[in-house]
C-alpha cells in the first residue's frame, strides 16, 4: 500500500490500460467517503465542494513537490513554507499509554475534521522527507498509469505500482504478446531455403 501522500496524489487517476480515460477521484463521493473515513469526517463535510477544493489544493502541492524530488531537485524554502502551511492546520496532543508488554504513543487531533486530514496527509509527506528517503520516490513506468510510488525494496528495484492496476503484470503480458507477434511475423517472412540437390538425377 502506498503512503498517505501518494494515495492523495494518485486520486488524479489515469487509465493504466491506455484507453484514454482519466478520473478525478476527489469528485467521487464514494471514494471520498472511503478515503476520509479513517478520520471520522462527517458525511456532510465529505460532500461539500469546499472539502474537494482544499484536498485538490494539497494534491497539486504534493504532486509538484514529489515531481521535484523525483527529478533530483531540492525543495525550496517557498516549497517548505507551503507544506508547513498545511501542517499548521491542526494541533496534536500526544499521550503515552501503558500496556502489558510496554508503552505506546498516541496522537490525538485537537481540531478534528478536514483540518486534521489535511495536516495528517501533509505530515506523511514531511515524515518521508525527514525520516525516509526522498530518492526512493518513483513514478510507475507504465506510461499510461504514472502513479507515484515509494520504493521500499532493498535493492531499489521497484518500477511498477502495486495498486488495483497491477501494472507490473500488465506490462509483462504486453511484452510477451509483442514478442509472440514479432516471432510470428519473422516466421512468415523468412524465405524457405531450397535443397540444392533437389532435381539432380
Amino acid at each position: 500500500m502506498e503512503p498517505l501522500w501518494a494515495e492523495l496524489i494518485n486520486s488524479d487517476w489515469h487509465d493504466y490500460l491506455g484507453q484514454g480515460r482519466d478520473e478525478d477521484r476527489l469528485a467521487s463521493p464514494a471514494w471520498l467517503v472511503e478515503f476520509l473515513s479513517k478520520w471520522d469526517v462527517p458525511a456532510r463535510q465529505v460532500a461539500s465542494r469546499a472539502t474537494r477544493l482544499r484536498l485538490r489544493k494539497l494534491r497539486v502541492l504534493l504532486s509538484r513537490l514529489a515531481l521535484e524530488l523525483y527529478g533530483g531537485k531540492a525543495l525550496s524554502v517557498s516549497d517548505l513554507g507551503e507544506l508547513n502551511g498545511f501542517l499548521d492546520r491542526d494541533s496534536v496532543v500526544r499521550q503515552v499509554q501503558r500496556h502489558r508488554d510496554g508503552y505506546s504513543l498516541h496522537h490525538t487531533s485537537v481540531k478534528g475534521g478536514l483540518n486534521a486530514v489535511l495536516s495528517e496527509i501533509a505530515a506523511s509527506f514531511a515524515d518521508m522527507l525527514a525520516n525516509g528517503d526522498p530518492t526512493r520516490i518513483r513514478v510507475c513506468e507504465n506510461p499510461d498509469c504514472r502513479w507515484f510510488i515509494y520504493d521500499r525494496s532493498k535493492n531499489r528495484s521497484r518500477r511498477w505500482c502495486e495498486g488495483p492496476t497491477g501494472c507490473g503484470n500488465l506490462i509483462k503480458v504486453r511484452r510477451h504478446r509483442e514478442r509472440r507477434r514479432t516471432e510470428a511475423a519473422a516466421a512468415t517472412t523468412t524465405p524457405v531455403r531450397r535443397d540444392r540437390t533437389q532435381g539432380i538425377g
